[in-house]
């Protein structure tokens, strides 16, 4: 909820995309999501994800906004599985999600500003993550 902006898709109490409070209705999101970790050499992942089934452009590259819960244990990371620690995925959106590779969708959810976390931030936001893991499983 804070300069990291989680909350803003990854809504609490549930840390998924399901909206309060009536918690009826999920959001997808357009992230500009690489189809590779190419930083310098990379394009948008072709899948349009939520598009296919709605045909409306507002959802091209859309997808449904996963819940953090158990994130520690559910790598790959994204929809194509292109990263594979929670480190390369706070690395993209520190960096403004595909805007900040250059390679995002016009219509781009996620804010292209960069967040401009320091590696301490990063961290930390990193050690709520994995607090949010069921130790039973």
């Amino acid at each position: 909820m804070g300069k990291a902006k989680c909350a803003t898709c990854h809504f609490i109490p549930l840390f998924n995309g399901l909206v309060p409070p009536e918690f009826t209705e999920t959001e997808s999101e357009v992230l500009g999501v690489p189809i590779n970790k190419n930083k310098t050499n990379t394009r948008l992942d072709p899948d349009l994800g939520k598009f296919n089934f709605t045909k409306a452009i507002i959802h091209k590259h859309s997808f449904k906004t996963p819940t953090l819960r158990n994130i520690e244990l559910t790598a790959p990371y994204m929809h194509n599985g292109v990263y594979s620690t929670l480190e390369e995925v706070m690395d993209f959106y520190n960096k403004g999600g595909g805007s900040g590779l250059k390679i995002a969708p016009e219509n781009q959810t996620l804010p292209a500003d960069p967040l401009k976390l320091t590696k301490k931030e990063i961290n930390e936001v990193i050690a709520f993550l994995k607090a949010l893991t069921d130790p039973g499983l």
